[in-house]
């Protein structure tokens, strides 16, 4: 990693402040342009970060400050058609994309294709496979500590699409990355909701069939509400896991019970944020210079996509999906337009619509960030001050601040 790169963020949200903030910790990667059609955010970064010019569009963006790598983090329903402009581009080596990689297969694989096509490495901004407590799990799963895997038990909210995207690509990364064969799903759909513009669910579940024995069992937004994307149990043959970003716990006949794993980790030690996205990029790197795939790979993120997919065209078609996935829409874009669910509630909204910008009072907004609000909260605050119609963030969102959107 003695090559210098410079690169460059599509979008000027606080996810984009993540993909920043693990560019920083990086000596040999300049940033040096980011891109928004907002004029404010895009002077929000660059006097926050000093990054020297900033764009309206793509396009621009690419021909002047000719990057090596560049993050997208706009949101989903743009991931495909921005990787396809960046891919293009003459100078570009590598693409961070924020998850969920697509919504629907046919976007995932323009993805895939046109970075393969340019030779561009694709990886997909699922940074918690660079947690501690995911590597060292992976390693004990790796080294047989319980046996042969034979069920993985998931429980997300706030959405398939949203958390549901982590933690199926955690436990396969966990898991060595196995290839689905069946899908089952459930799906609920009372009220017109969104999360970033994009429909999905009010709750879900799935089971998911992979090779030999193994099943993961992932239930959305239904009893758990304490869940955590980045949290599961996971049993074998020889024992069980139960694995969390900063805690791992092993029980098989050697330890006689529960015993916690030490990670080394020290007091403060973050659990994703700058220092994972440092480490995805720093793997994007070693793809780039030696051809080593990353394990964030589009490629493997597909199939993430492809599960969460099928689960919806599951309960669609009212049947067991066979892999792989036929359909390439979105599935539950099409079950609205089928008609397949009766709404008790048909007032649109969206629980990350907050963080739209398009929308807000930047006095009002500038007036709180100088209060030393952060940006995240800032762009609640200003929201229900104003009280934009179709948002309504989740709970607690309306309190925490998140340097990385879950």
């Amino acid at each position: 990693m003695n090559n210098q790169y410079r690169a460059a963020i599509v979008g000027c949200g606080s996810i984009g402040q993540a993909h920043m903030q693990g560019y920083e910790r990086i000596d040999n990667i300049d940033v040096v342009a980011v891109v928004d059609p907002l004029a404010p955010a895009r002077e929000m970064y660059k006097n926050q970060y000093g990054i020297p010019e900033g764009y309206a569009t793509v396009s621009e963006m690419l021909q002047s400050a000719k990057p090596d790598i560049v993050s997208i983090c706009v949101w989903h329903l743009l991931h495909d058609t921005v990787t396809a402009e960046v891919a293009v581009g003459p100078t570009v080596k590598g693409i961070i994309c924020e998850k969920p990689m697509a919504i629907g297969m046919g976007r995932a694989d323009v993805m895939v294709e046109v970075c393969e096509v340019n030779g561009v490495k694709l990886a997909i901004s699922h940074q918690r496979r660079f947690t501690p407590g995911w590597e060292k799990a992976h390693q004990l799963v790796e080294d047989g500590a319980i046996g042969i895997p034979l069920r993985a038990d998931l429980r997300v909210k706030e959405g398939l699409a949203n958390w549901g995207t982590h933690s199926i690509d955690g436990a396969r990364y966990i898991l060595g990355d196995p290839v689905a064969e069946w899908v089952m799903g459930a799906v609920e759909r009372r009220t017109n909701k969104f999360e970033r513009d994009t429909a999905i669910e009010d709750s879900c579940m799935g089971l998911i069939h992979f090779g030999g024995s193994l099943q993961f069992f992932i239930q959305s937004d239904l009893w758990d509400r304490n869940c955590d994307a980045g949290k599961f149990f996971i049993r074998g043959t020889e024992g069980m896991l139960h694995v969390t970003e900063t805690v791992l716990k092993l029980f098989n006949a050697e330890t006689k019970g529960w015993e916690s794993i030490d990670l080394g980790l020290k007091d403060g030690d973050q659990a994703i944020g700058g220092n994972t996205n440092a480490a995805q990029t720093r793997e994007l790197i070693n793809w780039i210079e030696t051809g080593k795939e990353s394990r964030g790979s589009g490629r493997i993120a597909r199939e993430t996509v492809e599960i969460m997919m099928a689960i919806y065209e599951s309960a669609r078609q009212n049947r067991v999906i066979q892999l792989p996935l036929k359909e390439k829409e979105y599935p539950l874009d099409l079950m609205i337009k089928e008609g397949k669910f009766e709404l008790e509630d048909t007032e649109r909204y969206d629980i990350r619509g907050f963080l739209d910008r398009s929308k807000i009072d930047e006095n009002r907004y500038q007036q709180i960030r100088d209060d030393g609000i952060p940006h995240h909260q800032a762009m609640s605050i200003v929201h229900s001050e104003m009280g934009t119609k179709g948002i309504k963030p989740a709970p607690e969102l309306n309190s925490l601040d998140r340097s990385e959107d879950s």
